[in-house]
C-alpha cells in the first residue's frame, strides 16, 4: 500500500477544489455570455422595429428588455421612441400645442434617437419631422410661436423646397427674423448661397443680432470665411455688439462689386447708418461704371460722412484694384 502524508491529501483537496470552482466559473461565464447575447438581441430588434416604425413590436420587446436588462441604459432612450411612435402623427389643436410637440420631438426624442440609433438617427427623426408638417399644415402662422408652423417642420425634415411652398402662405411676414431665417435656410438648401444672399442681408440691415444663429444653421464655408474677413478688416467694430454684423453688407459690397443686390429688402426704410452706407456703396458701385468723375467724388464724400473707418477701407480697396483715383 503507499502511504499517502496528510499534507500529500491536504494539497489533493485544493486541487479538486480548484477544478470544480474552476468550471463553475466557466459555466458561470458561458451563462452571462449567452445573457448578454440575448440582451444585445434584443437591443439591436429594438432598433430595427423603432426604424421600421412598428410601435406594437417595440412595446413588446422593449417589456422583454426590461425584464431581461431592467438596469440597461437604453431604456430610458427606447421608452421615449415607443412614446414617440404610439402618438405619431401628433394631433394639435392650436399653435401653442403644437410648440410643445415641437420642443419634445427636437429636445428628448431627438436627444433618445442619436443615443440608441447611430447614423440611422437623422433619417428616423426627419420622418417624424416631416409628418408633423402634414399634420399642422392647415395651422396659421403664430408670432408667438414660430416654431410651430409648417415650414420650420419642413426645413427640419430636410425638404427645403417644401418649406419654401410652406413659407409662401405667411403674408405680410417679410421682416419677421424668423421668417426671414427660415427662407434664407430654405433657399440655400433648394438653390445655394447666391440665392438667399438677399434674404441674408436683408436680416442682416434689419435684425442683425440673429445672424449668428442663422450663420451656424447655414454652415457654408464661402459664407463662413467673408464673415471672418468681414472682422478683421473692420477691426472698429466690436464683435460683442450685436448690432456690428449690420455692416456685413455693406462691407460685402465693398469686397465683391459684381455682386447683384436685387431683393434686398430694409435698407431703403431706415436711416440708420449701416443702411444709409449700403446704399451709399450701391451708388458708388454703379457709378465707377462710368470712371471717375464729379458724380462719383459726390459719392464718396457721402460715403466718408457716414463712416469715415469704412470709407477708407473702401479707398484702400478701390486702389489696390487701381481704381482710386
Amino acid at each position: 500500500m503507499t502511504y499517502v502524508s496528510a499534507d500529500q491529501l491536504r494539497s489533493s483537496s485544493r486541487k479538486d477544489s480548484a477544478a470544480v470552482e474552476g468550471y463553475e466559473h466557466g459555466l458561470t461565464g458561458q451563462l452571462d455570455l449567452f445573457a448578454h447575447s440575448r440582451t444585445m438581441i434584443l437591443r439591436n430588434d429594438l432598433v430595427d422595429s423603432v426604424l421600421e416604425r412598428d410601435a406594437a413590436r417595440v412595446r413588446n420587446l422593449l417589456e422583454l428588455l426590461h425584464a431581461e436588462a431592467p438596469g440597461h441604459p437604453a431604456l430610458n432612450s427606447f421608452a421615449t421612441l415607443r412614446e414617440a411612435l404610439e402618438h405619431w402623427p401628433a394631433r394639435t389643436a392650436a399653435p401653442d400645442d403644437t410648440a410643445r410637440v415641437v420642443e419634445w420631438l427636437d429636445s428628448q426624442v431627438t436627444r433618445a434617437a442619436a443615443s440608441v440609433l447611430g447614423p440611422a438617427a437623422l433619417t428616423f427623426i426627419r420622418s417624424l419631422w416631416q409628418d408633423l408638417a402634414v399634420a399642422v399644415a392647415a395651422e396659421p402662422y403664430a408670432p408667438m410661436h414660430p416654431r410651430s408652423h409648417f415650414a420650420y417642420c419642413y426645413l427640419r425634415a430636410g425638404d427645403a423646397r417644401a418649406a419654401l411652398q410652406a413659407l409662401a402662405t405667411i403674408e405680410g411676414r417679410d421682416l419677421d427674423p424668423f421668417v426671414l431665417h427660415c427662407a434664407i435656410l430654405a433657399r440655400h438648401g433648394a438653390l445655394g448661397w447666391h440665392a438667399c444672399r438677399p434674404l441674408f442681408f436683408t436680416l442682416a440691415l434689419t435684425a442683425p443680432q440673429h445672424l449668428p444663429a442663422t450663420l451656424t444653421s447655414l454652415s457654408d464655408p464661402s459664407l463662413y470665411a467673408d464673415w471672418e474677413r468681414f472682422w478683421t478688416d473692420c477691426t472698429w467694430l466690436d464683435q460683442r455688439d450685436e448690432m456690428a454684423g449690420a455692416w456685413f453688407p455693406a462691407w460685402y459690397l465693398i469686397e465683391h462689386p459684381a455682386t447683384r443686390m436685387a431683393g434686398v429688402v430694409g435698407g431703403e426704410e431706415t436711416d440708420a447708418p449701416w443702411a444709409r452706407a449700403f446704399r451709399a456703396i450701391r451708388v458708388l458701385l454703379v457709378l465707377e461704371r462710368g470712371g471717375y468723375g464729379a458724380s462719383l467724388i459726390s459719392a464718396r464724400t457721402e460715403l466718408r460722412r457716414i463712416d469715415i473707418r469704412l470709407f477708407e477701407h473702401y479707398m484702400s480697396r478701390r486702389e489696390s484694384q487701381g481704381l482710386g483715383l
